[in-house]
């Protein structure tokens, strides 16, 4: 049954791998400018936040955290925050539905929206396969995003980091923060904790 499931991961990130190289040949100078980017910003000190009894993730220290009921369940902005980090907010949704179902659905909003993707690759985020992509061409006040697919068998978790400084590396302070996801474990006990500020 595990073996299914990971094949079926490793389908859907094939796929994604299919469907994202054309995204990224409409921005051929913005995925070379990404690719050069300058100094990397040092990772600051990261704090755990709890969801619920489904996941965990961390965020700076200082940084603005609400959860609520309906998607996205959390969402941590760096105002107010002190240290070197420029303007971020970093959003988390969870469905039930399986990652090849959101992935696609994501991929087809990107399209739709005209949203460029400039880089996209998988790394194991919480022992499974997770799909990461860079966005660029958000009409917002942070045009970027890092946006990471944590897929289970029947869920997926979407972390979606905002950003609008690309003067510096941020790549190794957003990863930190991603790479901290972890579902909670069925067996954990102490009921429903909501997020720490």
């Amino acid at each position: 049954m595990k073996q299914r499931t990971l094949l079926g991961l490793m389908l859907g990130v094939v796929t994604l791998a299919a469907a994202v190289p054309s995204a990224v040949a409409q921005a051929p100078d913005a995925l070379a400018a990404a690719e050069a980017a300058p100094a990397t910003l040092a990772i600051p000190d990261l704090e755990t936040t709890r969801y619920e009894n489904l996941f965990s993730i961390a965020f700076p220290v200082g940084w603005q955290i609400s959860a609520g009921p309906d998607a996205p369940q959390v969402v941590a902005d760096s105002a107010g925050a002190r240290g070197s980090l420029p303007a971020m907010r970093t959003e988390i949704t969870w469905q039930d539905a399986p990652p090849q179902v959101v992935v696609g659905e994501s991929l087809n909003d990107i399209r739709a929206r005209g949203y460029s993707v400039t880089r996209y690759d998988a790394a194991t985020i919480d022992g499974v396969t997770a799909v990461r992509l860079w966005l660029s061409d958000i009409p917002d006040g942070l045009p970027n995003a890092f946006v990471t697919y944590v897929g289970y068998p029947t869920a997926t978790a979407i972390i979606t980091s905002y950003y609008g400084d690309t003067t510096a590396n941020l790549d190794p302070v957003l990863m930190a923060i991603h790479q901290s996801f972890a579902r909670a474990s069925a067996t954990s006990s102490g009921g429903t904790s909501s997020t720490a500020n």
